[in-house]
């Protein structure tokens, strides 16, 4: 399989030459290679291919997802922010490759995917990404409406009285990192409620990608 071409490395100047927005969304693009998560994501897509993908590799358009979400997109088409920046990111999937891979994600390669999510985080922490285990940690769980203008999947009214869904998030509490660490989370119909005891448990089972001390 053709591996997509990696992204440019990022320098520092004072000459007001060459510059480009989203440099430092390069380097969290880079750290999904660094850590594995493209190439372990990869891996168990590839049963879902009858051929290899050629220009795609399925790890890469996910993390690529990923990323956009953390640069603060909330729709498929903002990959757009990074297929505009070639010169960074080099070739970005479209969005409706973009759809067929989230579509190959079934209930039992999620569970691969986080697996492997687990995997990238142990890496991270044990670089240096990880928070101080001398101290106890603290998991928030904290579930938040999003709203949405249309009729999209699982979408429904809300106990705010506006339309979209009701996800469910475990974030660890870290001083160090603005907003703490998301660790996992759990989308759910906008009817859901906040204090539901059996979301708060699923969501916790899910926490397997806190990396163990």
């Amino acid at each position: 399989m053709k591996s997509n071409r990696r992204s440019r490395r990022v320098k520092v100047s004072a000459t007001g030459t060459g510059l480009v927005s989203r440099s430092g969304v390069a380097l969290l693009r880079e750290l999904t290679e660094a850590t594995g998560l493209v190439e372990g994501w990869t891996e168990q897509l590839l049963d879902t291919y009858k051929a290899m993908p050629t220009v795609h590799a399925p790890g890469r358009v996910l993390a690529d997802l990923a990323v956009m979400i953390a640069d603060g997109g909330d729709a498929l088409s903002h990959l757009t922010t990074l297929r505009d920046q070639d010169k960074l990111f080099g070739v970005v999937a479209s969005a409706a490759t973009a759809w067929r891979v989230v579509d190959r994600v079934d209930a039992e390669h999620l569970a691969r995917l986080r697996m492997v999510r687990a995997q990238a985080r142990e890496r991270a922490w044990a670089a240096g990404a990880g928070p101080d285990l001398t101290q106890g940690l603290t998991i928030d769980l904290d579930a938040t409406i999003l709203i949405s203008h249309s009729e999209k999947q699982n979408a429904a009214a809300t106990w705010k009285k506006t339309f979209g869904f009701h996800p469910l998030m475990a974030y660890l509490d870290r001083p160090d990192i603005s907003g703490g660490e998301a660790l996992a989370g759990m989308l759910r119909t906008g009817k859901a409620g906040s204090n539901t005891a059996a979301d708060h448990q699923q969501v916790l089972a899910l926490d397997r990608s806190r990396p163990r001390s």
